[in-house]
Protein backbone atom coordinates (compact mmCIF):
# COMPACT_ATOMS: atom_id res chain seq x y z
CA UNK A 1 0.00 0.00 0.00
CA UNK A 2 1.28 3.57 -0.87
CA UNK A 3 0.11 6.67 0.78
CA UNK A 4 -1.02 9.86 -1.14
CA UNK A 5 -1.04 12.69 1.23
CA UNK A 6 -2.77 15.89 -0.63
CA UNK A 7 -3.84 19.17 0.44
CA UNK A 8 -4.56 23.02 -1.21
CA UNK A 9 -1.80 24.93 -1.70
CA UNK A 10 -1.19 28.82 -1.33
CA UNK A 11 2.06 30.92 -1.18
CA UNK A 12 1.27 32.26 2.13
CA UNK A 13 0.37 30.57 5.24
CA UNK A 14 -3.17 33.55 5.81
CA UNK A 15 -3.83 32.74 2.38
CA UNK A 16 -3.95 29.11 3.06
CA UNK A 17 -6.10 29.23 6.25
CA UNK A 18 -8.61 31.83 4.57
CA UNK A 19 -9.18 29.32 1.67
CA UNK A 20 -9.10 26.35 3.28
CA UNK A 21 -12.37 25.19 3.71
CA UNK A 22 -13.79 26.51 0.56
CA UNK A 23 -12.00 23.46 -1.25
CA UNK A 24 -13.79 20.34 -2.36
CA UNK A 25 -12.45 16.70 -1.57
CA UNK A 26 -10.98 14.83 -4.43
CA UNK A 27 -13.10 12.81 -6.34
CA UNK A 28 -12.50 9.52 -8.33
CA UNK A 29 -13.36 10.06 -11.97
CA UNK A 30 -14.69 6.69 -12.78
CA UNK A 31 -17.11 6.61 -9.86
CA UNK A 32 -18.34 10.16 -10.70
CA UNK A 33 -19.20 9.29 -14.29
CA UNK A 34 -20.27 5.74 -13.40
CA UNK A 35 -23.37 7.29 -11.99
CA UNK A 36 -24.22 8.20 -15.96
CA UNK A 37 -23.94 4.55 -17.15
CA UNK A 38 -26.91 3.10 -19.46
CA UNK A 39 -27.31 -0.30 -17.19
CA UNK A 40 -29.38 -1.74 -20.50
CA UNK A 41 -26.19 -0.96 -22.49
CA UNK A 42 -24.37 -4.42 -21.00
CA UNK A 43 -22.29 -6.01 -24.12
CA UNK A 44 -20.99 -2.58 -25.45
CA UNK A 45 -20.50 -0.41 -22.59
CA UNK A 46 -16.77 1.24 -22.28
CA UNK A 47 -17.46 1.71 -18.24
CA UNK A 48 -17.18 -2.41 -18.25
CA UNK A 49 -14.51 -2.14 -20.29
CA UNK A 50 -10.61 -3.13 -18.28
CA UNK A 51 -8.76 -0.86 -20.54
CA UNK A 52 -11.18 2.27 -19.26
CA UNK A 53 -11.43 0.98 -15.73
CA UNK A 54 -7.69 0.86 -15.69
CA UNK A 55 -6.76 4.37 -16.57
CA UNK A 56 -9.37 5.76 -14.17
CA UNK A 57 -8.93 3.66 -11.13
CA UNK A 58 -6.33 5.89 -9.80
CA UNK A 59 -7.87 9.41 -11.80
CA UNK A 60 -9.07 11.93 -9.97
CA UNK A 61 -10.97 15.23 -10.44
CA UNK A 62 -9.55 18.75 -8.89
CA UNK A 63 -12.46 21.35 -8.35
CA UNK A 64 -12.45 24.80 -8.17
CA UNK A 65 -13.55 26.27 -5.26
CA UNK A 66 -14.65 29.48 -6.49
CA UNK A 67 -16.40 31.09 -9.29
CA UNK A 68 -14.82 33.74 -11.59
CA UNK A 69 -15.33 35.97 -14.83
CA UNK A 70 -12.31 37.70 -15.73
CA UNK A 71 -10.80 39.64 -18.87
CA UNK A 72 -7.17 40.75 -19.53
CA UNK A 73 -7.05 44.30 -20.73
CA UNK A 74 -3.72 46.27 -21.12
CA UNK A 75 -2.13 44.19 -18.80
CA UNK A 76 -4.85 44.12 -16.21
CA UNK A 77 -6.70 41.65 -14.83
CA UNK A 78 -10.16 43.13 -14.39
CA UNK A 79 -12.69 40.81 -12.54
CA UNK A 80 -16.78 41.10 -13.83
CA UNK A 81 -18.04 40.33 -10.32
CA UNK A 82 -17.82 44.10 -8.80
CA UNK A 83 -18.55 42.64 -5.22
CA UNK A 84 -15.75 40.62 -5.16
CA UNK A 85 -13.17 42.34 -7.43
CA UNK A 86 -10.23 42.60 -4.52
CA UNK A 87 -11.15 39.32 -3.80
CA UNK A 88 -10.57 37.65 -7.27
CA UNK A 89 -7.80 39.86 -8.39
CA UNK A 90 -5.39 39.77 -5.29
CA UNK A 91 -6.33 35.75 -4.50
CA UNK A 92 -7.51 34.19 -7.45
CA UNK A 93 -5.78 35.42 -10.94
CA UNK A 94 -2.42 36.48 -12.13
CA UNK A 95 -0.87 36.73 -15.81
CA UNK A 96 2.06 35.00 -16.23
CA UNK A 97 4.76 35.73 -18.86
CA UNK A 98 3.07 34.60 -22.26
CA UNK A 99 4.71 30.91 -23.05
CA UNK A 100 3.19 31.23 -26.89
CA UNK A 101 3.39 34.26 -29.28
CA UNK A 102 0.51 36.61 -29.54
CA UNK A 103 -1.57 34.29 -26.63
CA UNK A 104 -2.21 35.13 -22.72
CA UNK A 105 -0.83 32.68 -20.15
CA UNK A 106 -2.34 32.84 -16.73
CA UNK A 107 -2.06 31.48 -13.68
CA UNK A 108 -5.28 30.92 -11.66
CA UNK A 109 -4.09 30.86 -8.23
CA UNK A 110 -6.29 27.56 -6.71
CA UNK A 111 -3.03 24.96 -5.97
CA UNK A 112 -3.40 21.38 -4.41
CA UNK A 113 0.39 19.58 -3.40
CA UNK A 114 0.94 15.86 -3.13
CA UNK A 115 3.62 13.77 -1.97
CA UNK A 116 4.06 10.07 -0.99
CA UNK A 117 6.07 7.81 0.93
CA UNK A 118 7.29 5.56 -1.91
CA UNK A 119 7.89 6.32 -5.89
CA UNK A 120 4.08 7.49 -7.63
CA UNK A 121 4.18 9.62 -10.85
CA UNK A 122 2.02 11.88 -11.16
CA UNK A 123 0.18 12.91 -14.18
CA UNK A 124 -2.25 16.20 -14.23
CA UNK A 125 -4.02 16.87 -17.56
CA UNK A 126 -7.02 18.90 -18.36
CA UNK A 127 -10.25 17.11 -17.38
CA UNK A 128 -11.61 16.13 -20.95
CA UNK A 129 -14.17 14.02 -19.47
CA UNK A 130 -16.26 16.74 -17.78
CA UNK A 131 -17.99 20.10 -19.49
CA UNK A 132 -16.66 23.26 -18.45
CA UNK A 133 -16.35 26.94 -18.56
CA UNK A 134 -12.89 27.05 -18.11
CA UNK A 135 -11.61 25.10 -21.79
CA UNK A 136 -13.90 26.90 -23.61
CA UNK A 137 -11.65 29.53 -25.05
CA UNK A 138 -8.23 27.62 -23.46
CA UNK A 139 -6.03 24.65 -22.59
CA UNK A 140 -4.75 23.72 -19.34
CA UNK A 141 -0.61 23.14 -19.14
CA UNK A 142 -0.38 19.56 -18.50
CA UNK A 143 3.26 18.00 -16.36
CA UNK A 144 4.24 14.49 -14.63
CA UNK A 145 6.65 13.96 -12.16
CA UNK A 146 7.26 11.85 -9.14
CA UNK A 147 5.72 13.35 -6.02
CA UNK A 148 7.48 11.44 -3.55
CA UNK A 149 11.09 12.95 -5.54
CA UNK A 150 9.71 16.52 -5.53
CA UNK A 151 7.84 18.71 -3.15
CA UNK A 152 6.14 21.26 -5.48
CA UNK A 153 2.43 22.34 -5.32
CA UNK A 154 0.16 21.81 -8.53
CA UNK A 155 -0.63 24.91 -9.91
CA UNK A 156 -3.81 25.55 -12.40
CA UNK A 157 -1.30 27.07 -15.36
CA UNK A 158 -3.52 27.64 -18.05
CA UNK A 159 -2.81 28.92 -21.48
CA UNK A 160 -5.77 31.54 -23.16
CA UNK A 161 -6.10 30.39 -27.28
CA UNK A 162 -4.73 33.13 -29.62
CA UNK A 163 -7.01 36.36 -29.95
CA UNK A 164 -8.61 35.31 -26.31
CA UNK A 165 -8.42 37.70 -22.90
CA UNK A 166 -11.20 36.16 -20.78
CA UNK A 167 -10.92 33.42 -18.04
CA UNK A 168 -14.13 31.70 -17.05
CA UNK A 169 -15.17 29.17 -14.36
CA UNK A 170 -17.85 28.09 -12.12
CA UNK A 171 -17.59 26.48 -8.60
CA UNK A 172 -17.89 22.86 -8.42
CA UNK A 173 -16.15 22.16 -12.01
CA UNK A 174 -13.28 20.52 -12.13
CA UNK A 175 -10.61 22.12 -13.47
CA UNK A 176 -7.37 19.44 -13.48
CA UNK A 177 -7.55 15.60 -13.73
CA UNK A 178 -4.54 14.01 -11.61
CA UNK A 179 -3.62 9.99 -12.01
CA UNK A 180 -1.76 8.72 -9.57
CA UNK A 181 0.49 5.73 -11.39
CA UNK A 182 2.37 3.79 -8.79
CA UNK A 183 3.02 -0.66 -8.41
CA UNK A 184 0.62 -0.84 -5.26
CA UNK A 185 -2.82 0.49 -4.52
CA UNK A 186 -3.12 4.11 -3.32
CA UNK A 187 -4.56 5.69 -0.06
CA UNK A 188 -5.31 8.78 0.01
CA UNK A 189 -4.87 11.09 3.47
CA UNK A 190 -5.91 14.71 3.16
CA UNK A 191 -3.28 17.48 5.55
CA UNK A 192 -3.47 20.25 7.11
CA UNK A 193 -0.33 22.55 5.35
CA UNK A 194 1.86 23.79 7.89
CA UNK A 195 3.60 27.51 7.61
CA UNK A 196 7.00 25.23 7.65
CA UNK A 197 5.45 22.98 4.97
CA UNK A 198 4.89 26.17 2.59
CA UNK A 199 8.77 26.92 3.41
CA UNK A 200 9.87 23.56 1.63
CA UNK A 201 7.65 24.12 -1.29
CA UNK A 202 9.57 27.27 -1.96
CA UNK A 203 12.55 25.81 -1.92
CA UNK A 204 11.94 23.26 -4.24
CA UNK A 205 10.14 25.99 -6.63
CA UNK A 206 12.52 29.05 -6.33
CA UNK A 207 15.66 26.52 -6.89
CA UNK A 208 14.95 27.54 -10.72
CA UNK A 209 15.92 30.68 -9.76
CA UNK A 210 19.22 30.14 -8.69
CA UNK A 211 20.43 27.00 -10.87
CA UNK A 212 19.38 25.49 -14.33
CA UNK A 213 18.71 22.16 -14.47
CA UNK A 214 18.69 19.85 -17.67
CA UNK A 215 15.78 16.97 -16.70
CA UNK A 216 13.52 16.74 -13.49
CA UNK A 217 16.20 13.37 -12.55
CA UNK A 218 18.60 16.37 -11.51
CA UNK A 219 16.34 17.87 -9.24
CA UNK A 220 15.59 14.39 -7.65
CA UNK A 221 18.85 14.07 -7.02
CA UNK A 222 19.01 17.66 -5.62
CA UNK A 223 16.44 16.96 -3.26
CA UNK A 224 17.81 12.81 -2.25
CA UNK A 225 20.42 14.83 -1.18
CA UNK A 226 18.60 17.30 1.13
CA UNK A 227 17.89 14.50 3.44
CA UNK A 228 14.32 17.22 3.27
CA UNK A 229 11.86 13.91 2.53
CA UNK A 230 11.92 12.58 6.06
CA UNK A 231 11.56 15.97 7.56
CA UNK A 232 8.45 16.41 5.59
CA UNK A 233 6.86 13.46 5.68
CA UNK A 234 7.37 13.43 9.11
CA UNK A 235 5.36 16.84 9.38
CA UNK A 236 2.55 16.09 6.76
CA UNK A 237 1.65 12.75 8.73
CA UNK A 238 1.92 14.85 12.14
CA UNK A 239 -1.21 16.78 10.42
CA UNK A 240 -3.27 14.16 8.49
CA UNK A 241 -7.18 15.08 9.16
CA UNK A 242 -8.34 11.65 10.06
Amino acid sequence: MTTVYWSPWYINHDLYVENYLAHHDLDNVYSELVEFKNKSNIEDNFFNCHAFKGLTKNLYSLKNPYSVDLIFENGQCISKHPPKVGYDLSMTSSAKSPSMINSLTINYCVNWIFFADKPVILQSYQPWMHKTYAYNNAFYVPGTFDISQWFRPLEAAIQLFPGENTFKSVEGEPLIYVNLLSEEPIKLKKFYLTENLIKHTKSCTNLKYYKSFKSLSNLYKVFKSSRLKNKILSEIQANVMD
